[in-house]
C-alpha cells in the first residue's frame, strides 16, 4: 500500500507542477518548504509592518479533526478540476473507496459503515491530498495570510476600524469556505494576537463566536508573544535542553567526550537549534531580556556553554 501511494504521489505533484496549480502560500508537506521557512515569510511580512509603526492583529486558526473530515466526492471534483490525469484520478478514487470502519461503545458493536470522509493518516498520499483539498482556502484574503497543513494564520493591520473590517472580511471568506467543503473550524482553538504599541485591541468573531486574545502562542513550535520578544523562546528551548542533559547525566555513567558529544549533538542541540534562522534574527534579535540568553549566544553553542559541555561534567 506504501508502494502505491508513493507512486500516486509523484503522479500527482508531477501533474499539478506541470499544470501550475501549486498551492503558493503552504509549507507543509511541501518539497523545498519547512515550518522555518513558513515562519520566516510570514514573520517577515509582519515585522516589516511593524517597524513601519503599524499595528498588527495576527489570527491563529485551528480545524477540527482537518484530515478525518475531508469528504472524499469534494476532494475528488477538485482534483478533476486541478488537471489531475483520469487515471491518476481514478487510482486516488480506489485507494480511497472501500473502507470500512464501525464504533464500539460499552462493549456494544456497530455494523459496518463505509468510510466517505478522510484521508488515511500515516500515508504517504494523505498529507498531499489533504494539501490539495484546501488549495483554494483564503484565496480571496486581502491579509496576509499562510498555511502548514492544516495550521493556518491569518495577519493584517489594525491601525482603523478599516483595518479591522478588512481581517473581518477575510474570517467570514474562510467560514463560507469551511461551511462549504464540510471541514469545521475549532472555534475555542482559534486566538488572536494584538502587535504594536499603538493596537487598539479590536475583538473579532468566527461565525458567532468571539476569539480569545492570546498573548503569548506556540507557532510551529516556535513561541511567539505579543512583545515579540525572544526570551519565552529562549527560555523554552533552555528547559527543554536542561531535561535532556538531566537525563543523559543520570542514564549515562560514562563521561568520555567519544561518549558525550554524540549524544549532545543528536539529542540537546536539536531543542536548541529549531528554526534558530527564525528566531535568532531581525526584529527578534533586537528582543532577548529577561537574562537569558538570547539567540546569538545560542547558536554559538559548540557543542555548548561552559556549564553544560561534556568536559565539565567530567570535572564533576
Amino acid at each position: 500500500m506504501q508502494g502505491l501511494g508513493k507512486i500516486l504521489k509523484k503522479k500527482v505533484v508531477k501533474d499539478i507542477e506541470v499544470n501550475g496549480k501549486w498551492d503558493k502560500i503552504q509549507h507543509g508537506f511541501t518539497k523545498g518548504r519547512s515550518c522555518q521557512t513558513n515562519l520566516i515569510s510570514f514573520f517577515e511580512k509582519v515585522t516589516d509592518f511593524l517597524d513601519k509603526g503599524n499595528a498588527m492583529d495576527l489570527i491563529y486558526l485551528d480545524f477540527s479533526k482537518a484530515f478525518d473530515t475531508v469528504p472524499h466526492w469534494e476532494l475528488l471534483v477538485k482534483l478533476d478540476k486541478m488537471g489531475i490525469n483520469r487515471k491518476t484520478e481514478r487510482r486516488i478514487r480506489n485507494w480511497l473507496k472501500g473502507r470500512l470502519h464501525r464504533v464500539l461503545l460499552k462493549g456494544e458493536l456497530s455494523g459496518w459503515r463505509e468510510v466517505t470522509s478522510g484521508v488515511p493518516q500515516g500515508s504517504v498520499l494523505g498529507p498531499i491530498l489533504f494539501n490539495l483539498f484546501i488549495t483554494d482556502l483564503g484565496t480571496k484574503s486581502g491579509s496576509v495570510l499562510i498555511k502548514f497543513a492544516d495550521d493556518t494564520k491569518l495577519g493584517g493591520m489594525a491601525n482603523l476600524e478599516k483595518d479591522r473590517d478588512i481581517l473581518l472580511e477575510d474570517l467570514d471568506d474562510l467560514v463560507n469556505w469551511s461551511n462549504n467543503n464540510r471541514i469545521k473550524f475549532n472555534s475555542e482553538k482559534c486566538k488572536v494576537m494584538h502587535l504594536g504599541i499603538s493596537n487598539k485591541n479590536f475583538s473579532y468573531k468566527l461565525g458567532t463566536h468571539q476569539l480569545e486574545v492570546t498573548e503569548e502562542e506556540k507557532d510551529l513550535g516556535v513561541l511567539v508573544d505579543h512583545r515579540m520578544t525572544v526570551s519565552c523562546q529562549c527560555d523554552m528551548a533552555m528547559k527543554k535542553a536542561n531535561v535532556v542533559l538531566g537525563c543523559i547525566r543520570r542514564g549515562i555513567s560514562s563521561r568520555d567526550k567519544e561518549v558525550l558529544v554524540p549524544l549532545y549533538k543528536a539529542l540537546v542541540r536539536p531543542h536548541l537549534e529549531y528554526s534558530v534562522q527564525f528566531w535568532s534574527g531581525g526584529r527578534w534579535g533586537r528582543g532577548g531580556g529577561g537574562g537569558t540568553p538570547g539567540p546569538k549566544y545560542w547558536g554559538s553553542w559548540a557543542p555548548g556553554p561552559t556549564a553544560l559541555t561534556p568536559r565539565r561534567w567530567g570535572q564533576q
